[in-house]
């Protein structure tokens, strides 16, 4: 055994010391590589945000902001009594674009989420159909954030 580690602490052999090198140079370069990929993968990360969508058009195109998005969005949830809808993002995932909506529940015995956030989905879907011509935007994904209780008057 010890005649083994002398071997290979031996710095006279110089096909060890070759292979100690190749050996050395072949864990860095993989290390490298290892990093340059995470690297890539972080800068094309999906999903990631988007600043709009852009509809061509027979005589150019149109782009309509997140931000329109987002405000046409909160006026919809407007119309709903027991969601309030407090943040909107437009997503990007390859080719189809999502909406991420963030909304509170006030807390109401008789009415199902369920119901709610379906209605609320395809209404939402519906509105940038009709209103934009967006047909890019495939799904709405709900984040329930807070339930709120209601508090009665006495």
């Amino acid at each position: 055994m010890k005649d083994i580690l002398n071997v290979l602490l031996e710095a006279n052999n110089r096909d060890l010391l070759n292979f100690k090198y190749g050996y050395l140079t072949a864990v860095v370069l993989i290390l490298g590589l290892t990093l340059i990929f995470l690297f890539l993968r972080y800068i094309y990360r999906y999903p990631r945000r988007s600043h709009g969508v852009e509809i061509k058009g027979p005589r150019g195109s149109i782009f309509i902001s997140s931000g329109a998005i987002s405000d046409l969005v909160k006026s919809i949830g407007e119309e709903y009594d027991l969601i309030e809808i407090s943040k909107v993002h437009l997503l990007e995932d390859r080719d189809i674009s999502y909406l991420e909506l963030q909304v509170n529940l006030d807390n109401d015995k008789e009415s199902s989420f369920i119901t709610l956030s379906d209605e609320l989905q395809n209404n939402i879907l519906n509105t940038l159909k009709e209103r934009f011509g967006i047909d890019t935007v495939k799904e709405v994904k709900l984040t329930l954030r807070k339930i709120e209780s209601r508090k009665s008057g006495f």
